[in-house]
């Protein structure tokens, strides 16, 4: 990627809490494409909510080097480019009063005018008008994580960050955001990146996926994480043998990308696909217009395939099926 691409940069950076010795971010090189969608994964102590409040300028660095569109970022000019950013935390806080008045005070504050029409406009965007008139401190959950993401985007923020933004929302109002998060990026060209404890839903929506452990990036989405050990070329998890191609690798932890598995009806011979198993299908969903199936193969496995795919191989619920990936998708860590 060429700097000009780049919303963020980060250089050998390093994060450290105060009271803590250890490393709480370490991450040598990492860039975000400007215009695009990026998702971040990993576990609860992972870095995510790190990373995004390095992102917002909320939390300076303790080593290396942050830059923002192309220009680096000193520690005293972090005033001036957190108005810049919207960042929703997981937990989003309201002002008293009504959520018109909420919004309403976002723009006075920030020196916007025809400040009524903006905020109709971005309740109607995010189907919570009738919320309106609503006392904040009454909302719901899902509805509260609206109004403060509708208090962010009346701002016109360059990028928009989100800490676990689906967490409080049913599954309708899931879908409803996840589709206009999609045609936000789509028709604004603005930055979105947003962390997830759902997997699969960041590597649907997102362009990239940015995977944390223990505070490093890893190179895979974290799905189909398998504990166990390695022997030379072979991964042991508790119930598989799977072949890996990394020469020195070193961890206790296997995943596979599910756009990297192949399934089929019959096994795949002469292929260059080192790993087969045959499972059973204990799962078939819709994941943003693909298709999640879950195949218990002595392991669980989630694949992401195609509508056609699913119509082609004839795919049902407890159907006997084979999945096949080569050594080289499997990233240990």
């Amino acid at each position: 990627m060429r700097d000009g691409d780049s919303v963020y940069q980060l250089k050998q950076l390093r994060f450290y809490y105060s009271k803590e010795p250890t490393c709480a971010l370490s991450l040598d090189e990492l860039f975000i494409a400007e215009g695009k969608t990026t998702a971040l994964m990993g576990e609860n102590g992972s870095g995510k909510s790190t990373l995004l409040n390095i992102l917002a300028f909320l939390a300076p660095i303790s080593q290396g080097e942050l830059w923002y569109k192309q220009q680096k970022v000193e520690s005293k000019q972090y005033n001036n480019y957190r108005r810049r950013i919207g960042f929703l935390a997981q937990k989003p806080f309201m002002l008293r009063g009504t959520v018109y008045d909420n919004l309403n005070f976002a723009l006075k504050v920030h020196g916007k005018k025809q400040r009524a029409a903006s905020i109709q406009q971005v309740l109607r965007q995010l189907d919570i008008v009738h919320c309106m008139e609503k006392q904040a401190k009454v909302l719901s959950g899902g509805e509260l994580q609206k109004a403060a993401l509708a208090r962010l985007l009346v701002l016109n923020p360059e990028v928009l960050l989100l800490d676990e933004p689906f967490s409080y929302l049913d599954q309708s109002s899931a879908q409803y955001l996840e589709q206009f998060l999609k045609e936000y990026v789509q028709k604004t060209g603005r930055s979105l990146i947003f962390s997830t404890h759902n997997r699969l839903q960041g590597v649907a929506l997102a362009d990239k996926v940015i995977s944390l452990a223990k505070g490093q990036q890893v190179s895979t989405p974290l799905i189909n994480v398998f504990h166990g050990v390695l022997q030379k070329n072979k991964f042991l998890s508790a119930k598989l043998c799977m072949q890996v191609a990394e020469i020195g690798a070193v961890g206790h932890h296997a995943s596979i990308d599910p756009y990297d598995i192949t399934l089929s009806n019959e096994a795949i011979v002469n292929s260059s696909m080192r790993n087969h198993f045959q499972g059973r299908v204990v799962l078939i969903a819709d994941e943003m217009g693909q298709v999640q199936v879950d195949i218990e193969a002595g392991e669980l496995f989630k694949v992401i395939i195609t509508y056609s795919a699913l119509k082609e191989l004839n795919l049902m619920l407890g159907c006997s099926v084979w999945l096949s990936f080569k050594a080289n998708a499997v990233v240990v860590f």
